[in-house]
């Protein structure tokens, strides 16, 4: 008779089978107790076949030498390790995981074993590959643009301050030649302060974009 939902729901070992990242049971040796069946699908192993494994068996050798030197002692030590970068071999190929594991005393007396959690980080690697030629990209924009306002300031600046300078020498030719005339004279001074804030503001400008006047 088949199974209710709500049956299923309550089914431990269904849970177990079902769970969205691989559940894997070793003995500190490395041989392999349990392996749920999502892990079994991403292996490409059946219940049989696991059983006559170790976990460093689906490891390239940098990764058992990495497992050895440093996972097991800290399991040995400190009873459980956290996010773990691993790299998984499989038949199919390999893959990135994340692995967590604790050290716990086995019921059947034969000494600790792990219990272990692995999860498959292949769309975070995807997620940060792509978060990083965003930010590659916006700084390379910036970089550009930066350079052209540097380059439109540069030319501006010079565009306008070539004329100005030459109001600011004709200002000052007027100024001599009708220094008598004190209305003249008032006004003259007037545009030689205003051409002297617009030659300011233009400094400012420039100075802004990281270049001298």
């Amino acid at each position: 008779m088949e199974k209710e939902p709500g049956d299923d729901l309550m089914d431990y070992k269904f849970l177990y089978d079902t769970a969205p990242c691989g559940l894997l049971t070793f003995k500190m040796n490395g041989q392999i107790i349990y392996a749920n069946q999502t892990l079994l699908k991403w292996l490409g192993v059946n219940d049989e076949e696991i059983a006559a494994k170790k976990m460093t068996d689906f490891l390239d050798k940098a990764g058992v030498m990495y497992y050895e030197l440093f996972v097991q002692p800290i399991l040995k030590m400190h009873k459980e390790v956290k996010e773990i970068n691993l790299n998984i071999q499989t038949s199919k190929g390999a893959f990135s995981c994340l692995f967590n594991g604790v050290a716990v005393d086995s019921k059947a007396g034969e000494g600790e074993i792990i219990h272990a959690i692995i999860f498959k980080v292949e769309d975070r690697q995807k997620y940060e590959k792509e978060l990083l030629l965003r930010r590659n990209k916006a700084e390379e924009d910036n970089k550009l643009k930066s350079k052209a306002l540097r380059e439109v300031s540069f030319d501006q600046s010079h565009l306008v301050r070539a004329p100005l300078a030459n109001i600011l020498g004709l200002v000052s030719m007027l100024e001599k030649a009708i220094h008598k005339d004190h209305e003249a004279h008032r006004f003259i001074t007037m545009l030689q302060q205003s051409a002297s804030k617009l030659d300011n503001q233009i400094k400012s400008i420039v100075n802004k974009a990281n270049l001298k006047p």
